[in-house]
């Protein structure tokens, strides 16, 4: 009886060693399996990041050996896993080359312009707006009569027999013969020729300091405006006065110094 509890008990404990040997032999068969796989991974990992080694392997080749290039490290299939990326380098535009600036060009040498040796300074310049003409040191008559049918009324005014009223005579009236001709009283310069309705055709001439009005002339001036005259030159033939119809054939003449009006007969016989 004592042998078989005996038996009992030791079947008991040789089960129970077994049982704990089991344990010990799965639990070191996965710690084992553990670690191989975190070795597995590790080296995974470095083997993606290419990282070389802290120290270098000694070599025993030839420095001056020429040497392979070293191979090439690609990445391991598994995405994303100890992967250590070098961001790619900025690559900055380069600076435009500047064009080659055209040479300047050549600065031209001032001339000099020589005067003639036969002009002074004391020569008088011949001025720039228009014909010169030399100033008379006397006048004459326009018509050759010299004499006045109707004066100068100096401001006040007369009696016009063609207008039937009274007002003032601007002019001289000259007695003339239709169809005569109107001389220049002096050497002068044409200023404008024109139309008036009281005072019919009319030529403008300058004579120095003073501007004659020869008016009642034909239709066809003998001058044009800018032209030069000599004293004694036909400006044009004795017509009508429209102003003055009632009156015997004459050349109304009009003498004005500053646009002020003088009496035509005091300034021709005054220069004489």
């Amino acid at each position: 009886m004592n042998g078989k509890r005996f038996s009992e008990n030791k079947a008991r404990r040789n089960g129970f060693y077994l049982a704990l040997a089991v344990c010990l032999v799965a639990v070191g068969i996965a710690a084992w399996s553990t670690f191989d796989a975190v070795q597995g991974y590790i080296a995974a990992g470095t083997e993606e990041a290419g990282a070389p080694s802290s120290q270098p392997a000694p070599s025993n080749e030839d420095p001056e050996a020429p040497r392979s290039p070293s191979p090439t490290v690609r990445p391991s299939a598994q995405p994303n896993q100890g992967v250590v990326r070098t961001p790619a380098p900025t690559m900055k535009p380069a600076a435009p080359t500047p064009a080659p600036s055209a040479p300047p060009p050549p600065t031209a040498e001032p001339t000099t312009q020589e005067q003639p040796e036969d002009q002074t300074a004391d020569e008088p310049q011949v001025p720039v707006n228009g014909p010169i003409y030399e100033i008379s040191e006397e006048f004459i008559y326009p018509v050759s009569a010299q004499s006045v049918d109707k004066a100068y009324s100096a401001g006040a005014p007369v009696y016009s027999p063609t207008m039937k009223d009274w007002r003032i005579h601007a002019g001289a009236d000259l007695t003339a013969e239709a169809g005569e001709q109107v001389l220049a009283c002096g050497n002068g310069i044409v200023r404008e020729t024109y139309t008036d309705s009281m005072l019919g055709n009319v030529a403008r001439i300058e004579h120095g300091d003073y501007d004659f009005y020869y008016c009642g002339l034909g239709e066809n001036f003998l001058v044009s405006p800018g032209e030069t005259v000599s004293m004694g030159q036909a400006i044009g033939t004795v017509t009508a006065v429209p102003g003055e119809s009632a009156q015997a054939p004459h050349l109304h003449l009009e003498v004005r110094r500053d646009a002020a009006y003088l009496d035509p007969q005091s300034v021709i016989e005054g220069m004489n």
